[in-house]
């Protein structure tokens, strides 16, 4: 899966930023939905009746289960796709998400194609075909990227909605690395001087890097930049959002595990997934990590030991400090280590 194509899929995964969503692509839907009910993503369903590309990339969508607010119990589905690249067959598809959610379901099935490309005139809206005197018409809701208004979205005080403009961003600068780094550097300040809650900062500055991907060289500028922006405010500032490393360590492992085809291996893979997350985490607070803290990391094996880590390392303030609550952790997973072979 493609950097951008990862990112949609992290912003998908978060409601509020699911919602803001559907409220760009569709103010209607959005006010006819009671968001207090919460929303339930059904995603092993959705893997279930999910159609191929044609591109032969893998798709980003969602789909999600939402109650109407007219104080019924009636609930939709809603299935969001998002197309990074114009695709033949995709109207087709979107018609098959929704007709084989409808049979699965038999409940209304809304369909929203967020159109994250770059090609101007590519739009789809509709799925048609007909023989003689039979016609079948299926209309869904696009929103097209480059079509938002960078004004609106920066005067705009949802988190969500710079997400959305470095989306837009992305996409305009695909050709010019030198123009990409500018949005980012300028895009860090804008969610730093909004004053979001930590959580809100952490989670945008992660997705910032996922959606601007930038050569190695201009990567280590953009670090330089987060340094100088640090001395100038004072502010500390995570570039990349723990949750995120986590969960790449997870599924890098367990893809991993997968391969090998057994479950010691699975399990092998997560372990060593959170050991290269938690590596990449210390990486990124206070640069290179010294090779006898890699190593002290190796030797720990214990997941939730590990997890404790990737806390760890936010709150500690140099690696010095850090270093200490490593060799607590080493020295316990020794000791029980000692103990598991003693029982043996």
């Amino acid at each position: 899966m493609a950097r951008s194509d990862t990112a949609w899929k992290l912003f998908l995964e978060q409601p509020e930023y699911l919602r803001y969503l559907i409220r760009r692509a569709d103010p209607i839907l959005h006010e006819l939905v009671d968001w207090q009910r919460g929303v339930e993503y059904l995603d092993s369903e959705l893997q279930q009746i999910a159609p191929q590309s044609a591109t032969g990339r893998q798709i980003v969508d969602k789909l999600v289960r939402v109650y109407l607010s007219d104080g019924s119990e009636r609930w939709v589905l809603v299935h969001i796709e998002v197309q990074s690249q114009p695709d033949p067959l995709f109207e087709e598809r979107m018609y098959a998400y929704n007709a084989t959610a409808w049979l699965r379901y038999r409940q209304q099935v809304l369909s929203i194609a967020i159109l994250a490309d770059t090609r101007r005139n590519w739009r789809p809206r509709r799925y048609e075909r007909s023989l003689g005197n039979h016609r079948l018409l299926f209309e869904f809701v696009s929103l097209k990227v480059l079509d938002l208004d960078e004004a609106e979205l920066l005067a705009d005080p949802e988190p969500a909605a710079l997400i959305i403009l470095a989306f837009k961003r992305a996409a305009q600068t695909k050709r010019s690395v030198n123009l990409r780094f500018q949005a980012r550097v300028e895009l860090l300040r804008l969610t730093v001087e909004r004053g979001y809650n930590e959580e809100q900062t952490a989670n945008l500055l992660g997705l910032l890097e996922w959606i601007m991907d930038l050569p190695k060289l201009l990567e280590r500028e953009y670090e330089r930049a987060i340094e100088e922006y640090k001395r100038e405010t004072g502010v500390q500032i995570v570039p990349r959002i723990v949750e995120m490393s986590i969960r790449e360590g997870l599924e890098q492992g367990i893809q991993q595990g997968i391969q090998q085809g057994i479950q010691q291996g699975i399990q092998q893979g997560i372990q060593q997934g959170i050991q290269q997350s938690l590596i990449r985490l210390l990486s990124n607070l206070f640069g290179r990590v010294p090779r006898d803290v890699t190593r002290s990391i190796r030797q720990i094996r214990d997941t939730e030991q590990l997890m404790a880590l990737q806390t760890a390392a936010l709150e500690c303030k140099t690696l010095d400090a850090f270093r200490e609550r490593l060799k607590d952790a080493l020295a316990q997973a020794q000791q029980k280590e000692a103990s598991n072979n003693g029982q043996s």
